[in-house]
């Protein structure tokens, strides 16, 4: 809202006043209570003394020192004449009055907005001219016959002018021939020429962008009036995001929309996750669904439309203080204007825009930290029973004893198989033995590990933002800051984002709007975190210590056995141990991320309703993955070792030069877009409203990749050596030639699209809107008919609270019906129509590079197709009290890529081809309540619920072959009459008395575990993994300066595998083939324990028999559960400030992930974060604090 208004300020001379429809917002939403505002905003005081002062710049003071602000007309009234001025606490009116004489009037249109015009009542000295004029009389109203208090009337090019009624009406002395001027807050202007009749009622038409941004969705194509919008629309504002401060808007969304499914999946990370930027853009750790899954291989992720326009950058790029409002499209009516690329849904972004009055400066700074981590909420085996298992590896002769291995390098064994070994070759006495066994079975080094690899996660945020506007031009600009620590030492990142939002007016009549937008990002990643403790080379046994005794850091020799290694190293070979301490302190990996984005869009009136628009977008997004190995990090002497031979003089042959090794990572992602569009926004007569768009639209998407690893290299000196292509001699004699992981890709993809966009609406109660898009894709082809995709969608409105029978009940405030039908599209960027080949580096046998087929060609692909239907309810009730809005879908989707069976002898990867050759249906419903359940003088409380139903259902799936899950490999493929997602356990028969897994067919018979199963039917269906029923709940209490929010969210209906392990050792002791989770310690050891245990024994078994106990039906466990997710204190501070400089200030407390109100599991798992123990190790989500800062200027 912009201070002391003047019509020069809103454009008044050139015929453009929408700057002054921001001022008049309040006096919409507060008219109702006029009366006791105005006594209010009367009885203010004001003391003020000046000399030689233009009545404005009085004004301005007046302003500062009441926040009451002023509208005039530079046209009517004088302000820059100067005035001498005293009074000491008089009312505001009466300085008022002194000021502006008794030619002009001034009024109050609500307690913070007074209108100053020309005082019609003081006669003219010129009596030829009130001959000449008129009374002109009338009502201003809108489209809904509401009458308009406070619209102004002026006659053109005059000074003339007056302000409506309570009831709307208005009188104003004019000529024939003269063109009065109607306007108001959210209208658009309005101009009627006076002509014989002497009463004109003009009927002024809403203008979307001045719209109280609750009642207005935006498309990303247009922006539309919700009473008028027929499809599925969701708008979260700044507002609503400031309720959860956290660094990365997705964490914001959680439990806000109904029907959208967010899971986060790096839970103490908000932007540091997804280091590997090729993998999608660090999108593997999250994952977004907005009524649930349309798609079975393709990117189920919703679209991103920034500032009206897709974008190709992942949404941590955007800085959550910078948005506006987020719109989820989530019907055909809503999102098919998006047409190929709008089947999962559409997320449209609004960063902030300057609003109308003085320069604004806001600031906000926040500091979050969570506990340290700890390791005891992981299953994992102690000392002793790590013991237990290994001595029963030795006793059984599983494991090969690593000194009587002699004719090469082999790999080591622990220190308690070790002290087993060198007992059983009789180095040592039984007493060595177990003292030694005692020692490590006393010891418990997961505290080390806790100590020195992992720490307590902090986020710091600060926010700094300049905005206003003046004229015709406005101004948003920030810039932000963020850091955060995470659980692993060595791990962090760092974030500036940047804005400049700019819209102004060219020549006065082409209105400009330009935004530039860049961030830039820098990762660490040189923790060690919980790996050591997972399945690898390195693994920490609980015996293991970091740091000795003496306080040492401790070397592992992790590569061979010691006593083979040692003897290398005394002739010549680099050490070859392992230290977790040194590897910390070595490691050197960085990234470094670029983002840019412009926007420039111009629009040009053509006609009375009839805009012309043009729009151009660039991005760019580059980054870099550094990977410095020096001489002293394990990778590095571990590849020079290995690759190192001793020639028949002694002497040491290198296959890879010393000195470092470096590897580079160089991806890029850019995008253009180019968009012509025609907007229609016009009133037929008083009943008829018409909104309507259509353009053409051009898009480039543009994906680089360039890698290249470096030997011999010299960081100082940024030198490294050349490789030569011969073969090399490796440690154990065999010949290698030494692959350089060079790499490059680039892959342009363009889309070319048509669309039209149309909606009428009868009396204000009838809404049609209809929709049509046709897509054109590069990669898809020459052939038009594969190519090219038209897709629609059609809705209908029926605002049944203006009909005459419901206008009159005062129970219901609104109550709407829409109802929306159409086809959505989706696209797989990774299939092609024609023939895939990669080219590779030099072929180890004939040195030179080669080629090979990636995938043959697939001239039949073609776009995946969602049909949606939509019936919604929006009402509001109890004088508003309660509102909300309850929808129900159905989702029917075509067409979709799945892996086709076809013979082995084409030779194509896994034996299948990507074809259309599936489809799945789905049905949901949304249901969002929001209710004010009391209200009084101090105190208010407000509640939200948020529920979500959504299934999908696989109907045709006819083609898959299951013959490899079944057999343990691969993830679930979708099963025809079955959910998508659906969980499939092995029947559980025990153990037979060797102690292997056995499990039942779908007729009853026992099958062991040498013997496949031979249909899905065999596997029991538990379930799907993905929550039927989600949601949330949330309470707001408020009083007086002090706010609680509280936020729960909730999960039912969904079932997990309960983490366990993952296999035994190898024959050859390595802990690299198994995980460490306690489960071990209950498995089967002699004939008799298949009674009481299901865990299978490591005498012979099979990792058939281990994947059917994994995933057998006795693992499940039911996700159900509601979580105790936010909870904020917020402190207003402005009673406790000086208004001079700041003016508005508050404190928040916030604390996020408290625990769990009610977990159906038995086992006190987060279902969000089970403890996987092996290469999926991830710790549950840590209570997060933190402390906010907001300061307005």
């Amino acid at each position: 809202m912009k201070k002391n208004l003047s019509a020069k300020d809103c454009g008044i001379k050139s015929a453009l006043w929408d700057k002054f429809l921001n001022v008049m917002k309040k006096s919409l939403l507060l008219s109702i209570f006029f009366f006791n505002i105005v006594a209010f905003a009367y009885s203010q005081k004001v003391t003020i003394k000046v000399k030689n002062q233009s009545v404005s710049s009085v004004l301005k003071t007046i302003t500062r020192k009441t926040n009451v602000e002023f509208f005039y007309s530079d046209d009517v009234f004088n302000a820059q004449r100067r005035v001498d001025i005293a009074f000491d606490n008089a009312d505001i009116m009466t300085v008022i009055k002194e000021l502006i004489g008794d030619n002009y009037k001034a009024e109050f249109v609500n307690n913070k907005l007074i209108v100053i015009a020309l005082n019609t009542k003081v006669k003219t000295t010129t009596a030829s001219v009130i001959e000449e004029k008129v009374k002109i009389k009338g009502v201003v109203t809108n489209a809904k016959k509401e009458n308009l208090f406070g619209a102004s009337v002026w006659v053109k090019g005059t000074k003339d002018g007056a302000v409506t009624n309570f009831d709307g009406s208005y009188e104003i002395m004019a000529r024939k021939g003269d063109v009065l001027v109607f306007e108001y807050l959210g209208y658009k202007k309005t101009e009627v020429t006076v002509s014989e009749s002497l009463i004109i009622n003009p009927v002024l038409l809403e203008d979307v962008s001045k719209l109280d941004e609750v009642k207005i969705v935006s498309t990303g194509y247009q922006k539309l009036d919700r009473e008028r919008s027929t499809g599925s629309f969701v708008a979260l504002t700044a507002k609503d995001l400031e309720k959860v401060p956290v660094n990365n808007v997705l964490h914001r969304l959680e439990g806000q929309v109904a029907g959208l499914q967010l899971n986060i999946l790096d839970s103490d990370n908000t932007f540091v996750y997804g280091t590997t930027f090729g993998d999608g853009q660090g999108r593997s750790s999250y994952n977004v669904a907005i009524r649930g899954k349309s798609t079975l291989e393709t990117n189920a992720m919703p679209l991103v439309v920034l500032d009206g326009t897709p974008t190709e950058l992942d949404i941590r790029t955007i800085n959550p203080n910078d948005i506006e409002k987020i719109t989820f499209l989530k019907d055909a009516a809503a999102a098919s204007i998006y047409g190929a690329r709008a089947a999962n849904g559409v997320m449209v972004i609004d960063t902030k825009k300057g609003k109308q009055g003085q320069t604004r400066i806001n600031f906000s700074q926040n500091y979050g930290f969570s506990n340290k981590p700890s390791l005891s909420k992981l299953p994992l085996m102690n000392s002793a029973q790590v013991l237990n298992l290994e001595q029963e590896f030795v006793d059984r002769n599983l494991v090969t004893d690593p000194a009587s291995v002699t004719y090469m390098l082999t790999s080591p064994v622990s220190q308690g198989m070790d002290l087993m070994f060198q007992y059983k070759r009789g180095d040592i006495t039984e007493a060595q033995r177990n003292a030694g066994l005692d020692v490590l079975r006393n010891r418990n080094t997961y505290g080390q590990a806790e100590k020195y690899l992992l720490q307590a996660s902090t986020t710091q945020n600060y926010n700094l933002s300049v905005s206003g506007a003046e004229n015709d031009y406005s101004y948003f600009m920030s810039g932000s800051y963020s850091k955060e620590e995470t659980q692993a030492k060595g791990n962090s990142g760092q974030r500036l984002t940047l804005l400049s939002n700019q819209d102004f007016k060219l020549f006065n009549y082409l209105k400009m709007n330009t935004s530039l937008r860049g961030s830039i990002f820098n990762y660490n990643s040189n923790g060690l975190g919980l790996s050591p403790l997972g399945t690898s080379l390195n693994t920490l046994l609980p015996y293991d210590q970091i740091v000795g005794d003496d306080g040492n850091s401790v070397d592992y020799y992790r590569r061979y056995y010691s006593a083979q290694t040692i003897p290398l190293e005394q002739s010549g070979y680099l050490p070859w141990t392992y230290n977790y301490i040194d590897e910390l302190k070595n490691s050197d990996r960085s990234s470094n991320e670029l983002n840019f984005g412009a926007t420039i869009s111009a629009t040009a009136p053509l006609l009375k309703g009839l805009d012309a628009v043009g729009t151009y977008s660039v991005e760019n997004s580059s980054s870099s993955n550094d990977n410095m190995f020096n001489e002293n990090t394990f990778y590095t002497r571990d590849r020079i070792n290995s690759a190192t031979s001793i020639n028949g003089n002694g002497d040491l042959v290198y296959g890879i030069p010393k000195g470092g090794i470096y590897q580079n990572n160089e991806f890029g992602t850019s995008s253009y877009t180019m968009r012509g569009q025609l907007n229609y926004d016009g009133i037929i007569g008083q009943d008829h409203l018409i909104n309507a768009m259509g353009g053409i639209e051009a898009r480039e998407t543009r994906e680089t990749q360039d890698s290249r690893t470096l030997f011999g290299y010299n960081s100082k000196t940024q030198t490294s050596v050349d490789i030569p292509s011969q073969n090399y001699v490796d440690v154990n004699g065999y010949n290698y030639t030494l692959q350089y992981g060079n790499e490059h890709k680039d892959v342009r993809r363009r889309f070319l699209s048509y669309y039209a966009n149309a909606g009428y609406t009868y009396k204000n109660k009838y809404t049609l809107t209809g929709s049509a898009r046709l897509d054109d894709y590069n990669n898809f082809g020459v052939d038009k008919k594969l190519r090219r995709t038209p897709l629609w969608s059609t809705g209908a409105k029926w605002n049944i609270k203006d009909e005459s029978f419901l206008k009159e009940v005062s129970l219901i405030n609104s109550l709407a019906l829409r109802a929306s039908y159409g086809y959505n599209g989706n696209i797989n960027l990774e299939v092609f129509p024609f023939t895939n080949i990669s080219l590779s580096n030099l072929d180890t046998f004939s040195q030179q590079p080669y080629a090979f087929i990636t995938a043959p060609a697939n001239p039949n692909l073609r776009w995946e197709k969602t049909a949606i239907l939509n019936f919604g309810v929006d009402f509001s009730i109890l004088n508003n009290r309660l509102g909300g809005t309850i929808e129900y879908y159905q989702k029917d989707s075509k067409d979709l890529i799945v892996d086709f069976p076809i013979s082995p002898f084409y030779g194509v990867q896994n034996n299948a081809l990507k074809q259309n050759a599936a489809t799945i249906s789905g049905t949901g419903v949304d249901l969002s309540l929001n209710a004010t359940i009391l209200k009084a003088k101090d105190f208010t409380w407000d509640s939200g619920l948020v529920v979500s139903y959504n299934t999908s259902e696989v109907t045709d799936s006819r083609f898959q072959n299951y013959s490899q899950y079944l057999n343990g490999a691969g993830t679930t493929p979708p099963v025809e009459g079955y959910p998508l997602n659906s969980v499939f356990a092995f029947r559980s028969a025990g153990l037979d008395a060797t102690g292997r897994t056995q499990v039942y067919d779908k007729s009853g018979n026992i099958v062991n575990s040498f013997t496949s199963l031979k249909e899905i039917a065999d596997m029991k269906y538990m379930g799907t993994n993905i929550p039927s029923y989600f949601g949330s709940f949330n309470h707001t209490f408020t009083y007086k300066k002090v706010s609680l929010y509280i936020l729960a969210t909730y999960k039912f209906d969904y079932v997990l595998f309960k983490p366990t392990y993952g296999g035994y050792v190898n024959r050859q002791g390595r802990f690299n083939q198994y995980d460490l989770n306690s489960d071990i310690d209950q498995r089967w050891r002699t004939p008799g324990d298949e009674a009481t245990t299901s865990v299978p024994g490591i005498q012979g078994s099979t990792g058939l028999s281990y994947v059917r106990y994994m995933f057998g039906e006795d693992q499940i466990i039911e996700g159900d559960h509601i979580r105790f997710r936010e909870l904020s204190l917020k402190y207003d501070l402005n009673s406790l400030i000086n208004r001079g400089t700041i003016t508005g200030a508050s404190v928040t407390f916030t604390a996020r992930n408290l625990g769990f109100f009610w977990r159906k599991n038995k086992d006190g798992l987060d279902p969000d974060f089970l403890p996987y123990t092996g290469t999926n190790m991830k710790l549950p989500a840590m209570a997060m604090y933190s402390i906010g800062l907001n300061v307005n200027f």
